[in-house]
């Protein structure tokens, strides 16, 4: 049930990564964001969301289920904060929001790579002889 939570969460991103390609210029326009932020914030979005379907395909370990909660509700209050401020014409919006869309979609790659690839950091996996 984990692996398929990771998997479909992971698909919605790519979704919508995809339909910000699609509507870019709508983007830039509405948020006042320079076209360089907004596409390397959706590049970034992408690969989060390809990785974490790489990860639930291959893992899916509960250890890393609070990582793509917590971006995704930083992620809402991020969109909620850039609407409100790209309605008042204030290009703060897009800055906001597709700043913490790229570091978060980071930051989410980083873990989950780490965690399939990379050396383990639990403590559990760290006590076995």
């Amino acid at each position: 049930m984990r692996n398929s939570g990771f998997a479909v969460d992971g698909i919605i991103k790519l979704l919508l990564a995809v339909a910000g390609f699609i509507f870019v210029r709508g983007l830039e326009d509405f948020f006042l964001a320079p076209r360089w932020l907004v596409i390397t914030a959706l590049v970034l979005f992408f690969l989060s969301a390809a990785t974490q379907i790489s990860y639930a395909v291959s893992k899916g370990e509960k250890r890393y289920l609070k990582f793509p909660m917590v971006f995704d509700a930083l992620l809402i209050v991020a969109v909620v904060i850039g609407l409100v401020l790209a309605a008042a014409s204030n290009p703060a919006g897009g800055w906001i929001l597709f700043v913490l869309m790229g570091v978060g979609s980071l930051g989410i790659a980083v873990v989950f790579t780490t965690g399939e690839n990379g050396p383990s950091f639990s403590e559990e996996d760290s006590q076995s002889p």
